[in-house]
Order: C-alpha cells, then structure tokens, then sequence
C-alpha cells in the first residue's frame, strides 16, 4: 500500500510561487508531492495544527562536526537526527573533527555517515594543510570526493593563504569560505569588547578583529576577481561593508548565527556558559544591523553555528567553559520568540531555503506536484520542551534546555522519509 501523507491548510512560503502566503493542502505520496490545492480529500496520515506553514527544507550553513574523535559530544547520527528535529534537510559541517577532514577518505566517511538518512550532509574540507597552516590542503581531491567547500572554521585564514585558496579552486568552480578574525586584535577574548562587558573582568573580544579582516579578505577576493563566503559576521560594520561590496558587484555572500540575531552582550552579564559563543554576541546596535542586513539581502543566510559540548566542556566557570551551545532544534522557537516581531516569516524561511543553497551553489527544493518531497512543515502556536525526550543531541548546552518553547517544526520530508515530531 502506497504511504500518504496530507498537510493540511498550511499557507506555503516559497518566493515565485503561484500559491507564495497563501493556505493550501499538500498531499504527499510514497514520498512524492501528488497534489496541491484547497480541500484535499485523501485518507491519508493528517499533518495539521493551529497555525501551520510548509516550505522547501531548509538548510544550515554551519554546524560544528565532533565525529570523528569526540563522539561523547555527539556521533554523526545524532547530529543528523537533531539537525531533522530542528526542520533541516540539509546540513553543512565544518572541518573541525579530530582529525580533521582533510582528504578524501575523510570527506567520504562523513558522506557515508549521512547514507539512507533524511538529511543530505554537505561536508566542508579543511583549506589549510596539517603540516603547515599556509600551505593549501588537498582541495582538488575533497572536492572530486565530494567536499562542497573549504574552511578552516573559526581559526585564521590569512591573506596569503587566501589568495592562493580562490586561485586555486576557480578551474573547477571550488568554494571557499572564511570566518574573518584577526587573532592578534582577537586576542584569545571571550565576549565582545564594550560597554556592557568592561566591568566583568572577562577576557574582551573587539568587533574591529571582525571587520579589519573582512575589508583585507574583501580586496584579495577582489583581486582574484573569484566568490567567497563569509560565515557568521556578528557586527555594524561587517554589514555595512558587505553591503557595499554586493553594491560593487563583488561575488561575496555571507551568513549569520541565529543567536547574534536573537541575543545581546548584555546576556553575559549572568556569566551563564551557554552564552560563550563564537563569534560573541554583540551589542542591541549590531544586532538590529543585522537584522536589517537580512531584510535587506546583505546578509544571505542564517544558519545554526550548532555546537554541542560536553558537560565536562562547559558546565565550568564562564573563563573555563568551552565556546558553543545546542541550537539546531532551537532555530524557529527563536525566532518565533524574539525575531517573529522585526522580521517577516516570508524572509527568514528564505535565508534557510533558496538563499542558503544558492552560497553553495546548489537549488532549493521546488513544491509542485511530481517533485520529490523536500519540506519542513511547522506550527507558530505549537509549544514543546527541550528535554531529555525531545534532545536529539548527545549532549545538553542550552541556556533553554527544560523550559517551554514557542513554534515547533511538526513535520519533514527528504529522500522518501518522513519524520514527524510528536
């Protein structure tokens, strides 16, 4: 018997489309779109709520990767199976395992991770070689394994090296992606450098190691006339600079943290440790920067920056405790919460849909019938907890783990599966 499901009176939102914010039925059958409309008749599974929407799957840009060499944080699986509960269909990780992922036999054991799951992983490559930090690591051979971009994450990428990375990848369409921060000015700081922070005796972080790097990274992609992604800027300026960068024509994109959209310095002051993160929030001034770059198209995409720790890692004194913190199940209770108000639902699912696969290069899924189900279908009243039912992670750092929740993802379709978040 053939397995259907039918979403029931959801408005759909997907730029383009004929029915784009209006409420519709879709019916899904042994994992393909085989009906849209008003009134579906079917006895299939219902899929409804009280106010429910569907869009393409979305996509993260950015998830820190712990498998192989720390699975007690979190193995593959479950960082596959979090990042499904959270309402994404696809994944992109950083290098950042131990070792990290360097050559195509790595590459290849994260893509084989994800086989016969519901989520597509999109692996980055390291850009540095192991044995010397300005030397290009096999960027040729991850590629052709089936890498989609480089990185070095969170660690620096100086220009020399960047140069060499753009220029080298251009013949066969490479991507590379950086996280601008000048170390020196960053100066190992846990929290950004400002008014709010000065009193509490935390190691400081200006948002100047941000955006000085970002200009010099601008130019050298400038002169290499190659695109380059820029991953979770966190400040005015950076925006500001971007923004002009597009004006010109530069081939830059770039993505922010969903917590520097949500959150402020100003939640530092509790010295909780599952506010210590990378980069660091910022002031209400740079937030609400961003918040405008993403209504403007500045900023492309949205992403989790999801980094699960351990509670030996971050269960410590704020000065101890590891950077990082659970979001990806987290992503639309937040911005239900605290975004919902500033930016239109219509932009943020686009910042996790078409926006984010066009930075790597790759289509969203289309809702019409005949195509395969790619969806995330997701409730704005629905409540939930964030507890050890409910946690698909490993681990447990969340300044909101045990409370009530707003806005819940009900339901996702990718590959022929389907799951369903009770």
């Amino acid at each position: 018997m053939p397995k259907s499901y039918l979403i029931h009176n959801a408005t759909l939102i997907q730029h383009g489309h004929a029915h784009h914010l209006n409420q519709i039925d879709v019916l899904i059958t042994d994992g393909i779109i085989t009906d849209i409309g008003k009134g579906i008749k079917s006895d299939a599974i219902l899929i409804t709520g009280e106010e429910i929407f569907v869009s393409a799957g979305w996509v993260d840009l950015r998830c820190h990767l712990t498998d192989p060499g720390n699975e007690h944080k979190d193995t593959l699986t479950h960082l596959l199976d979090t990042a499904r509960a959270g309402g994404f269909t696809k994944m992109v990780t950083l290098p950042n395992s131990e070792p990290v992922i360097s050559d195509k036999s790595q590459v290849k054991y994260v893509l084989q991770s994800g086989e016969n799951h519901l989520v597509d992983i999109r692996p980055t490559g390291i850009l540095s070689s192991i044995d010397n930090q300005e030397n290009l690591a096999e960027l040729y051979d991850m590629h052709t394994a089936g890498a989609v971009a480089f990185t070095n994450g969170d660690h620096k990428v100086s220009n020399g090296l960047l140069k060499k990375a753009l220029l080298y990848v251009k013949p066969f369409g490479g991507r590379i992606i950086t996280h601008p921060s000048d170390k020196s000015l960053e100066h190992h700081g846990m929290v950004n450098e400002s008014e709010t922070t000065v009193h509490t005796g935390l190691k400081t972080s200006p948002s100047l190691a941000e955006y000085i790097q970002l200009k010099e990274h601008i130019e050298v992609a400038k002169y290499c006339d190659a695109p380059l992604h820029f991953s979770t800027i966190s400040c005015k300026e950076s925006v500001d600079i971007i923004r002009k960068a597009k004006k010109e024509g530069l081939q830059v994109t770039c993505d922010v943290a969903i917590a520097n959209l949500s959150f402020t310095d100003k939640e530092v002051l509790n010295f909780d440790e599952n506010f210590k993160l990378y980069p660091p929030l910022r002031t209400e001034e740079d937030r609400l920067a961003l918040i405008q770059g993403v209504k403007d198209g500045t900023i492309d995409a949205i992403c989790s920056n999801h980094a699960p720790q351990n509670i030996e890692n971050k269960e410590l004194e704020f000065d101890y405790a590891d950077f990082g913190a659970l979001t990806l199940q987290l992503l639309y209770a937040w911005y239900t919460r605290y975004l919902s108000l500033e930016l239109e639902l219509a932009l943020f699912v686009n910042a996790l849909t078409a926006n984010a696969n066009a930075c790597i290069q790759e289509n969203s899924s289309k809702i019409e019938v005949g195509s395969v189900a790619n969806l995330t279908v997701f409730d704005a009243q629905a409540t939930w907890v964030l507890d050890a039912s409910s946690n698909k992670s490993l681990s447990k750092n969340s300044h909101q783990y045990d409370q009530t929740l707003k806005g819940k993802v009900i339901a996702v379709f990718n590959n022929n599966h389907t799951h369903l978040n009770k």
